[in-house]
């Protein structure tokens, strides 16, 4: 018979749970269930029918909310891994675009992360209005993440991603340019994937998008927080991290005692701007609520340990458009800087830097319009130097 725990120790394990959650959750990125992007879309896009918290699917197909503007996927597919893995991916616009923008999102996220950007872009590239379609989109959820499969807690690492993306770029796009788009972890499989293909940036790869990201150092980021509550932080975090990969219903049932303080520190984190929309800080909360405890204990370890600075060479060969929000506690600005400064910005031409007033982590929510003009005008940029060859 096991011996009991020492109080303290629980104590530790419960205190660990919550404050690890709590940066888990919101530190570097957020989750997304379908029910949450439909809900925010209804409450930022316009009217639309109610939708019940628990509605199937099902029901959620049947009516979008985003209207008669709604772009539903022309083809979904399952990419298999190269570890069995299933991937979802989905698709819009005709296989014979001349161009390919791929989407990558980031750490507890999912495609629907993207959602103002897909409706954006798919009404201004991905339509035929009487004329050919200038690329076709391409989005699919990380492993671990929204409808994809999960695999082994050791291929929770920023070179499995790479390779998922190499994978879904073989099966789904096999020929044509390509330009990639990634936001947070998403960019850093970017990066990762320069390191194991990096044969690829200038040849198949085209250009690339890298949102609020970093090439590492992650392990030492503040997120806005005091001194003391930071070395706080970092002493519970093991034991935070310990608690959600091996007792993970003990840790869901903490976080859904926590729901209010996780929601509180989730907006402050995630959005800069005071008066965000309610809606927005509802979507971040199902986005929290749908990633399993698990998966976010997984892959921070990848994330605190990162380092792609030596895979920065790569994108040197093509445009890169590096966005980022001015008040981004999670991944700062400065993270953005540096990634200019090891591509050699200064003194090439081809690194387009945007920053984002009154901004954080969510840039691509809570400035939707800025970021899908950026991203169009790096993938007409492209689209144009295709045409002079």
């Amino acid at each position: 018979m096991p011996a009991p725990r020492h109080p303290r120790a629980r104590t530790a394990g419960i205190v660990g749970g919550i404050v690890g959650l709590v940066a888990a959750g919101t530190a570097v990125g957020v989750g997304v269930s379908r029910a949450a992007r439909r809900r925010v879309q209804a409450a930022r896009l316009g009217p639309a029918a109610a939708l019940a918290l628990d509605a199937t699917p099902a029901q959620l197909r049947e009516d979008d909310p985003l209207g008669p503007d709604a772009r539903p996927a022309d083809h979904t597919a399952l990419v298999q891994a190269d570890d069995g893995v299933l991937l979802h991916v989905e698709e819009i616009g005709p296989r014979d675009a001349p161009l390919t923008v791929v989407f990558v999102h980031g750490y507890t996220l999912s495609m629907a992360s993207w959602t103002f950007q897909r409706r954006a872009l798919a009404a201004a590239l991905a339509t035929a209005n009487g004329h050919r379609p200038e690329a076709r989109l391409v989005f699919y959820d990380q492993r671990g993440h929204g409808a994809s499969g999960r695999g082994v807690p050791e291929n929770s690492t920023i070179e499995q991603l790479a390779r998922d993306l190499a994978v879904v770029l073989d099966t789904r796009v096999p020929r044509g340019p390509v330009v990639l788009i990634g936001h947070s972890m998403g960019g850093m499989t970017i990066m990762g994937l320069a390191s194991v293909r990096p044969e690829w940036f200038g040849t198949r790869i085209q250009a690339v998008g890298l949102l609020s990201t970093s090439s590492g150092q992650l392990a030492d980021l503040n997120f806005g927080l005091p001194e003391l509550l930071t070395r706080v932080r970092a002493a519970v975090f093991p034991v935070a991290a310990w608690t959600m990969r091996r007792r993970p219903a003990f840790a869901e049932r903490t976080r859904q005692v926590m729901a209010e303080l996780v929601s509180a520190v989730t907006r402050s984190l995630s959005f800069a701007s005071a008066d965000v929309d309610p809606a927005l800080g509802r979507y971040v909360d199902s986005m929290i609520a749908g990633t399993p405890v698990d998966v976010i204990a997984e892959f921070y370890p990848a994330l605190a340990g990162l380092d792609e600075t030596g895979s920065l060479e790569p994108l040197r060969r093509v445009p890169t458009l590096i966005l980022t929000g001015d008040k981004d506690k999670l991944i700062p600005m400065e993270h953005s800087e540096l990634l200019l400064e090891h591509l050699g910005a200064a003194e090439d031409d081809t690194v387009d830097y945007v920053v984002v007033p009154g901004a954080g982590h969510m840039v691509l929510l809570e400035r939707p319009d800025e970021v899908s003009g950026a991203i169009t005008g790096l993938i007409r940029r492209v689209a144009a130097e295709a045409r002079t060859r």
